[in-house]
């Protein structure tokens, strides 16, 4: 989740920016947004509260998946494959 955020900003910053970078100006202004935004999801996504939330699902969704029947090993390469499929 916090990776899909992060591409997002970044990805936004550079579509809406490219057309408008023209002159050194321009680009410098740009890259100074784009490197506030960069600090503020680094900020953002190192939150304790959002990292404890994070994990709380995590494991929430490993515990359903042992309780749906799904053995240890089964359960944790699926957590791993969902965790690995979102970045």
């Amino acid at each position: 989740m916090k990776v899909i955020i992060f591409s997002f900003l970044i990805i936004t910053t550079l579509v809406s920016g490219t057309s408008f970078a023209n002159n050194d100006a321009q680009y410098e202004k740009m890259a100074q947004q784009l490197s506030k935004q960069l600090e503020t999801s680094m900020r953002v996504m190192n939150d304790p509260k959002l990292i404890k939330a994070n994990a709380k699902y995590i494991k929430s969704f490993y515990d359903a998946l042992l309780k749906e029947g799904f053995t240890e090993e089964q359960a944790l390469k699926l957590v791993a494959a969902t965790l690995a499929s979102k970045k």
